[in-house]
């Protein structure tokens, strides 16, 4: 089963758009998966980030595992996944890309340039 992604909601924006985010900051992912699939919807070893080139992304590529002071939350107002990603300082003046794999196999990506 595919699940019905819908997002990244704002304000976070999909792949292949690049955003500005102040680096050390905590960065608020959320999406829907219509309705509430539970808290185990992510891929093992899932959230990652990987340094990416700022001018030229790539579609693909490898990460490291990322933090979450609370981990994954679902939020029945929304009907919203809360993920806040921990960014880290010494991120000032690159580029990384966030990869959210799913237990269904597909992948959702957001570009970030920290400053």
């Amino acid at each position: 089963m595919i699940f019905d992604f819908d997002g990244f909601f704002n304000p976070v924006m999909n792949a292949p758009t690049v955003q500005s985010w102040k680096a050390g900051d905590g960065v608020p992912i959320s999406f829907s998966l219509a309705g509430d699939q539970g808290l185990g919807v992510i891929a093992a070893g899932y959230p990652q980030s990987s340094q990416i080139d700022c001018a030229a992304p790539p579609e693909r590529d490898a990460g490291t595992g990322t933090s979450s002071p609370k981990g994954l939350e679902f939020k029945r107002g929304p009907g919203r996944y809360k993920y806040i990603w921990i960014t880290q300082a010494g991120w000032a003046g690159t580029c990384r890309q966030l990869i959210v794999k799913l237990i269904d196999g597909t992948y959702h990506r957001a570009n970030f340039h920290f400053i």
